[in-house]
């Protein structure tokens, strides 16, 4: 920050000025938008479908969304066909969190063993499906890295225009959904009894995050746990109802991310790790940690 206002001065200018404008800077942006982005689709996937360990990685929407992006790619490079990566990212994401939503659900409800047991086979299928193509017909090996574990290494300008107007509106969609969101959170007989038609409100949600997610999966590949952690954290400080959880969410999401960001950059220089895998080594204890306490709380 500090270096940006003093090229705004005029007090930093040459190669210096360059790196933190057209690197630095976008590489900030882009992981502040992300890291809100996952958040704030994580929170609205764990009120919706009544499961706290609900997240677009983790119930397979974000390996839909790599599996589009990728075959974008596929048939850009092998058949000179052009279809654009968002759009396939967008289509294959929302088909993988129907698919998701339509295996797990039981009587009504989406149960935590169901969801995610449903989360893993779609996420393998797809996973599966992208090795396949990238080593087959691609023949691309080194990529698997990037869209397996993700980066924010080399993002640009332009992709922080394309994810800006994407995040600003599922803030504001689910800023005016959140509190039948929070009522369907209390049980879909209770929101029914209200007016308020669940399956519509999910309709709406999966198409939000499937978007949000193509995006970020097209932008800096797959990062997890980020939709998980956040919810739960801003849950913590300022409840579940509470008007500040929303944009609470925004803010620690996109802090979270460039805090991993940070770490991956610079703790092992000048290797630079995944920042998937840094997330995934913050996420996963407090993934089992959830698990273990609701399953410590079903049987009390």
């Amino acid at each position: 920050m500090f270096e940006v206002l003093k090229i705004i001065s005029g007090k930093l200018l040459g190669p210096k000025a360059h790196l933190y404008m057209n690197l630095r800077l976008p590489r900030v942006i882009v992981g502040l938008l992300i890291g809100a982005g996952l958040a704030v689709a994580g929170d609205g996937l764990q009120l919706t479908l009544m499961n706290p360990l609900a997240d677009p990685y983790i119930i397979g929407i974000s390996a839909g969304a790599s599996f589009g992006a990728v075959l974008s790619l596929v048939l850009k490079e092998s058949a000179g066909i052009f279809i654009s990566m968002e759009v396939l990212s967008f289509i294959f994401a929302l088909v993988s969190a129907f698919l998701v939503y339509y295996l797990a659900k039981r009587g009504g409800r989406v149960p935590v063993t169901s969801l995610i047991l449903s989360g893993v086979i779609i996420s393998f299928l797809f996973n599966a499906a992208v090795t396949f193509l990238v080593v087959f017909a691609w023949k691309n090996v080194l990529s698997l890295h990037f869209w397996s574990l993700g980066s924010l290494s080399g993002v640009t300008w332009d992709d922080a225009l394309k994810l800006l107007p994407v995040v600003i509106a599922e803030v504001i969609i689910f800023f005016f959904l959140r509190q039948r969101m929070l009522i369907i959170a209390m049980g879909e007989e209770h929101a029914i009894t209200l007016g308020i038609n669940p399956e519509k409100i999910k309709v709406t949600v999966f198409f939000t995050v499937a978007l949000v997610s193509a995006i970020s999966v097209a932008t800096a590949g797959l990062i997890g746990f980020v939709g998980l952690i956040i919810p739960h954290i801003t849950r913590l400080i300022f409840g579940v109802d509470s008007r500040f959880s929303l944009f609470s969410n925004v803010a620690i999401g996109g802090i979270f991310l460039i805090a991993c960001d940070s770490f991956a950059r610079t703790f092992f220089q000048p290797t630079e790790l995944p920042i998937g895998a840094v997330t995934a080594l913050v996420g996963a204890p407090i993934f089992i940690y959830l698990m273990r306490r609701r399953e410590a709380i079903s049987r009390e």
